[in-house]
């Protein structure tokens, strides 16, 4: 049987992170002192370190960088990180926001418990009547992606939608599956996606060398709107496991109306 690679694991420092980043955009965004860097092909893990949006400040536990999903060209996405996972300290629940390997749109993800009313539920059959409002609606609904693995690479970890592992990943070959613990190996997650009718998409924008006038009506939906939204829908997801009514949202997402795909109302199902 053929061994597994390692992969190299370095401190994140400056000197270290800016050489692998390729961008002072991307530095920029990573706050703090410390923390690891690896790199594997062409995905980079950074953690140890925060992430800013123009926003906020995330408290991330690991932060990706994956060549296969960064749109080309200059747009709002240049130093944007391609997954991002962290816990959300209001709601108690993991959330990752993740780049569309295709297309170069983000889109947000939270994970809920087994004891959450809601576990198991498939997106399109969550009642109207809850209330859930995110950006486009609830498109994703599922268990936590592919289970403990002695073969997990950088390159898995970068598109995979599920906990972050309990001990630092160190990235080298493990005896047991087992030596991959998630928290909730039984987490469920649901998520939505910004690529709608009225949403930029990075790798549709850079097809024409004319934008149309449809498209310079829509919006690119950047990391900081998506771990808002993200957010969001974790505080309405802890509301319900809670009983109580929805947290009621200062800034709401475009109406689902606007989608000739989808049906009426404001970012509900």
């Amino acid at each position: 049987m053929r061994k597994a690679a390692t992969v190299a694991v370095a401190p994140a420092t400056d000197g270290t992170l800016l050489p692998i980043l390729g961008s002072d955009l991307a530095l920029a965004k990573l706050i703090g002192d410390g923390g690891d860097v690896m790199r594997e092909g062409g995905v980079v893990l950074v953690t140890g370190r925060a992430y800013a949006t123009r926003a906020c400040v995330v408290p991330a536990e690991e932060i990706f960088y994956d060549q296969a999903a960064r749109p080309d060209g200059k747009g709002p996405w240049l130093g944007e990180a391609d997954k991002i996972s962290w816990r959300d300290e209001a709601s108690g629940y993991d959330c990752i926001i993740l780049r569309d390997t295709e297309d170069g749109f983000l889109s947000g993800y939270v994970g809920i418990p087994h004891d959450h009313p809601l576990w198991g539920w498939d997106n399109g059959a969550v009642p109207s009547d809850i209330g859930i409002e995110v950006h486009g609606g609830l498109t994703y609904s599922r268990l936590c992606e592919e289970g403990p693995s002695p073969a997990r690479r950088l390159a898995v970890e970068a598109r995979r939608i599920c906990h972050v592992t309990l001990r630092p990943a160190v990235y080298h070959p493990v005896t047991h599956a087992t030596d991959h613990r998630v928290e909730d190996p039984h987490a469920w997650w649901f998520g939505f996606s910004c690529d709608h009718a009225y949403d930029l998409i990075p790798r549709h924008a850079q097809g024409s060398s004319r934008p149309k006038s449809s498209e310079l009506a829509r919006t690119y939906r950047d990391d900081a709107y998506v771990v808002r939204e993200t957010v969001a829908l974790a505080a309405q997801l802890r509301a319900i496991a809670e009983g109580d009514a929805a947290p009621q949202r200062d800034d709401q997402p475009p109406p689902i109306g606007l989608d000739p795909s989808r049906g009426g109302g404001r970012g509900r199902l």
